[in-house]
């Protein structure tokens, strides 16, 4: 089953006029346009993506480009179909709680603190309670760094660079991963793979390119 006949428009409650995807753990849409799809597909026959899986580490898949917004449609059958609002009861209302000041721990009477006290931790950058000696801070945890996303697909290089779908045919033939040293291909076998002499010339430009934005950015 094609990706475009899966997803076609009208598949999604909130953007019933476009092809669209939602992805429910992150709860993000995304348009399904060709780039997109061809996207997703490499990643299909690359085994890191299915039918029902994205390949959300792609570039193409951020949440900066999801769908902001309901389409107008939605919003439209949503506010007919949403029930009135009840008015709430304003009778006996209950009197609010107090707040009370936080208190601070009991000290005895002319005993300087830690005396004879056993060491107590305090949380670290508490501005109610002041750093007193024999008191240990508690160490901060730091939080998990997120994990590293991947680099791009041969198709979203094709797309960048505007080298067209049949070179990204083409370097999928050649077995091409990003790494590897296109210097090393012979005429003979980027001919072979269907690149005529100045396509070839414009992918190896692309891919220097590619190359340098990756040591300023490391």
């Amino acid at each position: 089953m094609r990706l475009a006949d899966k997803y076609p428009p009208g598949v999604c409650p909130d953007h019933p006029d476009l092809p669209c995807f939602h992805h429910r753990p992150s709860r993000l849409h995304f348009k399904l346009d060709r780039p997109r799809l061809l996207v997703w597909a490499q990643a299909i026959q690359a085994g890191s993506a299915t039918l029902e899986k994205v390949p959300i580490l792609s570039p193409m898949f951020k949440a900066g480009l999801a769908l902001k917004h309901v389409s107008k449609s939605a919003a439209a059958a949503s506010t007919s179909a949403s029930p009135p609002h009840s008015i709430p009861s304003t009778t006996n209302p209950l009197p609010s709680m107090p707040q009370f000041p936080q208190m601070l721990p009991f000290m005895p009477p002319f005993m300087p603190y830690g005396f004879g006290m056993p060491t107590m931790p305090y949380p670290l950058g508490n501005p109610l309670i002041a750093p007193v000696p024999g008191m240990v801070p508690m160490p901060t945890v730091s939080p998990p760094s997120s994990p590293p996303t991947s680099g791009p697909t041969i198709a979203e290089f094709c797309h960048r660079y505007d080298l067209g779908d049949s070179a990204s045919v083409g370097l999928d033939k050649l077995g091409f991963r990003f790494g590897d040293d296109l210097n090393s291909v012979t005429k003979q076998e980027y001919t072979d793979a269907g690149f005529k002499t100045l396509e070839w010339k414009r992918v190896l430009k692309a891919y220097r390119e590619v190359k340098h934005d990756k040591r300023e950015h490391q």
